[in-house]
C-alpha cells in the first residue's frame, strides 16, 4: 500500500482578495479630490468659477457661525463680478455630499454637488453653471484683500478706473444710440432657435422699478421655469443695451440684433431673446 503524498496548496494571489484591495485603492483616489467627510477639511481657500471663464473669485470658507450657516467671506469685486453673490451670505455642509451657500435667512441659493473628480459643481436660476475647487497652494500666501475678481461676460460690471493717458489714442467708436421710449414695450421671451416661449415682459418707460430704473413686468402666465425664477422687475438702456434686472437684483445684459431683436450674451446659461410685439 503506497502512502499518499501531500501535494501543496496552492493559493490564487490574483483572487477576490487583491481584486477587493484594488478597487478599494481605485474608490480612495476618486474620493481624493475634495473631502466632503467634516466642515474642518473644507475651511480655507477656494475658487468659483462661472461657466468656465478663464478668471475666478476667490472665497474663503470659515468654520465659524453666524446666522443660520457657517462665515463665507469674499472681496467686495466679486460680487460685484457675479451679482448673485450679493444674496449668499452663509455656507453649510448638507447630508449627501452637498456644499450649499445661502442667504443671510438660510435660504438655499446654490447647492454645490462632486463632479467626479473635479471641483463641485451647482446649477444658478438661470441654468447657468458654478463651479467650485479648492484654491492653489501657490495662492495661499496671498493677501484676501489683494485677490483678483472674476469679468462675467453677460453681467453688468462696474468698468475699471482709466489709467492717466501718456501718449496719443485712437478713440473707441461710440455705442449706438438707443433711446429708452424707443426700447418700451411688449416683448414675447423666446428660447433657441427662436422658439416662443408664450411668455411676455412689458417693459414700462414711465414708471420705476423695484430695483431701479425703470419699471419691467413679467405676465403671471409665463411657464418658462428660467425667466420665472430671474422675474425681472427692472431695466435700462446702458452703453446701447438692455439690462434687465431681476427680483433678487442681479443682472442680464442684452445686444441687439440687426433683425431688433434683443439676445442675452448666450455663454450665460441658456438662449434668450426677446423680440417686441
Amino acid at each position: 500500500m503506497h502512502a499518499h503524498r501531500r501535494l501543496p496548496l496552492r493559493l490564487n494571489r490574483s483572487g477576490p482578495a487583491v481584486v477587493l484591495g484594488f478597487s478599494v485603492m481605485l474608490m480612495a483616489q476618486a474620493s481624493a479630490a475634495i473631502d466632503l467627510t467634516s466642515v474642518e477639511k473644507l475651511t480655507g481657500q477656494w475658487d468659483l468659477s462661472l461657466n468656465d471663464t478663464n478668471r475666478r473669485c476667490r472665497l474663503v470658507l470659515r468654520a465659524d457661525e453666524t446666522g443660520p450657516g457657517l462665515a463665507l467671506g469674499m472681496p467686495a469685486g466679486c460680487r460685484r463680478a457675479m451679482p448673485l453673490l450679493n444674496e449668499i451670505g452663509t455656507w453649510k455642509l448638507q447630508p449627501g455630499d452637498r456644499v450649499t451657500f445661502a442667504d443671510a435667512q438660510g435660504k438655499e441659493v446654490l447647492a454645490f454637488l462632486p463632479d467626479g473628480n473635479g471641483p463641485l459643481r451647482a446649477k444658478g436660476p438661470e441654468g447657468e453653471i458654478y463651479r467650485l475647487s479648492a484654491a492653489g497652494a501657490e495662492a495661499q500666501g496671498q493677501r484676501f484683500s489683494d485677490l483678483p475678481a472674476v469679468q462675467v461676460p453677460g453681467f453688468e460690471t462696474p468698468a475699471p478706473a482709466a489709467a492717466p493717458m501718456t501718449v496719443a489714442a485712437t478713440a473707441a467708436p461710440a455705442a449706438p444710440s438707443v433711446r429708452s421710449d424707443e426700447i418700451a414695450g411688449r416683448y414675447s421671451v423666446l428660447r433657441e432657435g427662436g422658439k416662443d416661449t408664450g411668455c411676455m415682459i412689458t417693459l414700462d418707460a414711465k414708471a420705476r422699478g423695484l430695483k431701479g430704473g425703470n419699471k419691467a413686468l413679467l405676465a403671471p402666465a409665463c411657464r418658462d421655469q428660467g425667466i420665472v425664477i430671474f422675474d425681472p422687475v427692472g431695466w435700462a438702456v446702458e452703453k446701447g443695451r438692455l439690462k434687465l434686472t431681476a427680483r433678487k437684483g442681479h443682472h442680464a445684459v442684452f445686444e441687439q440684433k440687426g433683425d431688433g431683436t434683443w439676445e442675452k450674451e448666450p455663454k450665460e446659461g441658456k438662449a434668450l431673446s426677446l423680440k417686441k410685439m
